[in-house]
Parts: structure tokens; C-alpha cells; sequence
């Protein structure tokens, strides 16, 4: 029902996507919260004073959540990265949508949702550079975006390293796209930097909004028994979704495998910062909902019996209806 409906490219598809949304957020919508323990860089704070108006501060999340899984998608189907013999679909806004909303904490103002519209605007320009013959605008762009992604959250910042391991898969070397996509990624710190030390307030910037990224925390999910089926569930699909998603990246074409190999190693490098930037919560686990998407789509579509994927997304939801029952209940 809900898969095989989304596997079209029709316009009634792309037209029910934001109604899907509403239905997880609405039961936000009706007891607002804001986020809490996000540790607030600058660019982040400007919009985090949204936070005094509930409502507004979910509005806002809910738009940027909306924006970021229609761009995954446009990103899929622009580079044709999904199983060969489907057409343009919008599988991957639908995971994006759900990853992005089914965690109560997901539905708040979060910088995760300000950094991973910066992180995909970097993945679209990198792969726009391939086979490019000169890419210098591309190389700066995608470390700005990086950088400025930062800015909204600290943990961002290892994915520089995605950039420079896209120019060893994507590129022949070129010792002048390296130094100006770094260029690119300091130019809004130096920004940055300087503002702080005009108002001599930068070692305050340095301990306490970067330092910050870096104290002992915990990972809670709030409610164990409720929000933890939700991710155990999404735990084990994992496995068989990554199956076919490796099966995927050695039996398409060059340039397929090689762009899907970059979003296995933006999972990788998602996960691996939530260890180097103990940031508190699970909700930095946000960015590694743009890789995921891609993942979870790809299995869905492989599977050749519909009523195994119908069965399965109808379980996630309905594990997802329990949680929210349950976290009212108790």
C-alpha cells in the first residue's frame, strides 16, 4: 500500500509526502516541546530563539525535515542511484521523512536539521564534479558548505573528510582542488573567528561552544521501553539493507558504485562523531539519517515480493503508534 504507492513518480505521490509527514508530527504539534541539551553554535542560535514560541520552533523543524527528504530524493534520481531497473521514485523522500520524524526528540529545532541541508548541498556539488575536466567551483563550494554547516553543528566538521575522500574516489589528483575546497571550509570560521575576537569574546566561543562538543555525556532515548522498539526494530532491517545496499555498489555502473560508496562513508563518519563528540543525545544520530534513507530505499525496492515490504513499513508504524501511546501513557 504505502510502498508501492511511493514507488511511482506520479504526482499524487510527491503531493501525499507532506501529508505522511503531517501524521507523525502531528501529535508534536499538539504538545510542543523544544530541544534540549543541544549545545548552540552561532549560526544555530539565531534561529534557536524560536524556541521561546513552541509551536513556531516545530513549524520551522518541520519544514527543514520536509525540505532535507525532497532533496535526498532529488539527489537519488538526479545521479540514478537506486536499483537499475526502477524508475524515478520518491522511496528515498519517504525513509528520509520517517528517519527524520519518528524519534519524539527528532521533532524539535534541531542544528542537525540546519547542518544536513549544508551536507547535501555538498554531496550534490561533488558529485556534480565528476568527469569535470576543471571543478575549482565545485571543490570551493563543497567545503563552504561543510563549513557553514559547522557553524550550525560543531560534530559536522569531520565531514570535511568526506570531501577530500570524494576527490580520491571522483578525481584525478589535483593538488590546487584540495587547498581550495579547504579554502572554501576556513573562510566561514575566519568569519567567524574574527567577529569573536572583535567583541573579545573568543575565548568563550572556544570553551564553551566548541569545548562543549567534547564533555562526557550519555546517549538517551528517553523512554527505554518505547522509543528503544522503535530503534531495534530499524536495527535489525539494517542488516539486510546494508546486504543489498554492498551488493548494489559492486553490480552498477562506475560512477553508480563509486557515488554510493561516498554515502557509506558518510554513515561511517556520522556514527564515528557521535564518539569523538560525545554530544548527549541520541538525535545527533539525525545526520546519519541521509545515508540511511538511501540504504532503506534500496532494500525496499529490491524486494520482489510486495507484501513482505508492505508488512514491514506497516510494523514500523505501527511500532511507532505504540511509542507515542506509550510516552502519553506513562
Amino acid at each position: 500500500m504505502f510502498i508501492r504507492f511511493f514507488k511511482t513518480n506520479q504526482p499524487a505521490s510527491l503531493l501525499a509526502l507532506p501529508l505522511f509527514a503531517v501524521l507523525f508530527w502531528l501529535v508534536s504539534w499538539i504538545n510542543p516541546q523544544v530541544a534540549t541539551e543541544v549545545f548552540s553554535m552561532p549560526l544555530y542560535y539565531l534561529f534557536s530563539l524560536s524556541n521561546r514560541l513552541p509551536v513556531l520552533s516545530e513549524v520551522i523543524a518541520f519544514v527543514l525535515v520536509l525540505f532535507q527528504s525532497f532533496y535526498i530524493n532529488h539527489i537519488i534520481n538526479k545521479h540514478d542511484l537506486r536499483e537499475s531497473r526502477e524508475r524515478s521514485n520518491f522511496l528515498a523522500a519517504l525513509f528520509g521523512i520517517v528517519l527524520l520524524s519518528v524519534f519524539p526528540a527528532f521533532r524539535t529545532l534541531l542544528p542537525q536539521h540546519f547542518a544536513g541541508i549544508f551536507l547535501l548541498l555538498m554531496l550534490d556539488r561533488i558529485f556534480d564534479s565528476y568527469r569535470k575536466e576543471t571543478a575549482y567551483s565545485h571543490c570551493f563550494d563543497a567545503g563552504f558548505f561543510v563549513g557553514i554547516a559547522s557553524l550550525f553543528y560543531f560534530p559536522s566538521v569531520l565531514f570535511f573528510i568526506l570531501v577530500w575522500t570524494a576527490f580520491v574516489v571522483l578525481r584525478p589528483f589535483n593538488w590546487r582542488e584540495w587547498v581550495i575546497s579547504f579554502s572554501g571550509f576556513i573562510i566561514p570560521w575566519l568569519m567567524t573567528i574574527t567577529y569573536y575576537f572583535w567583541f573579545d569574546t573568543l575565548g568563550d566561543f572556544i570553551n564553551y561552544r566548541i569545548g562543549s562538543s567534547f564533555s562526557a555525556s550519555y546517549f538517551s532515548f528517553g523512554k527505554p521501553d518505547n522509543a528503544q522498539l522503535i530503534f531495534i526494530f530499524l536495527l535489525l532491517m539494517l542488516f539486510p539493507a546494508l546486504a543489498n545496499f554492498l551488493r548494489l555498489m559492486s553490480s552498477g555502473k562506475i560512477k553508480t558504485n563509486k557515488f554510493l560508496l561516498l554515502f557509506m562513508w558518510f554513515l561511517l563518519i556520522a556514527v564515528a562523531s557521535a564518539f569523538i563528540f560525545p554530544v548527549g543525545s541520541y538525535t545527533h544520530f539525525t545526520l546519519a539519517a541521509i545515508p540511511l534513507s538511501v540504504i532503506y530505499s534500496n532494500w525496499f525496492l529490491s524486494l520482489k515480493k510486495a507484501w513482505i515490504s508492505e508488512s514491514l513499513f506497516l510494523i514500523l508504524l505501527g511500532a511507532f503508534i505504540y511509542a507515542e501511546i506509550m510516552n502519553r501513557v506513562y
